[in-house]
């Protein structure tokens, strides 16, 4: 059976870069009159990158806690918030793929002694 955990992790890494950008992007537009602040369902499409589904992510206009008089939608608090939750699955997923290197090569080291 082969090993899908590379592919797996792949894809959680390129769900949390693109939610990298749309936050990062949120954040940078934070005094933009008008600007409306986006995110992906990340739980959904966590789902789909784990059942092997690969891009086209389902952007959406997040509900604000708080609208500014120009009608800004972005709250640098929650957007802050889910960029530390997405660095730390991001970071997790990249610790696993090393650790699975590591693996394979101690396993190819010790099958050429």
């Amino acid at each position: 059976m082969p090993d899908n955990t590379f592919k797996m992790l792949e894809n959680i890494m390129d769900v949390a870069s693109f939610r990298q950008k749309i936050l990062t992007s949120n954040i940078a537009n934070a005094d933009t009159p008008g600007y409306k602040a986006t995110d992906i369902s990340f739980q959904s499409e966590l789902d789909k990158a784990v059942g092997g589904q690969e891009g086209n992510y389902a952007v959406f206009e997040t509900v604000p806690t708080m609208i500014t008089r120009d009608g800004n939608t972005v709250s640098i608090d929650s957007e802050m918030t889910k960029v530390a939750e997405n660095h730390l699955l991001y970071s997790s997923a990249a610790q696993i793929l090393s650790m699975k290197f590591r693996m394979m090569k101690d396993v190819a080291k010790a099958g050429g002694q």
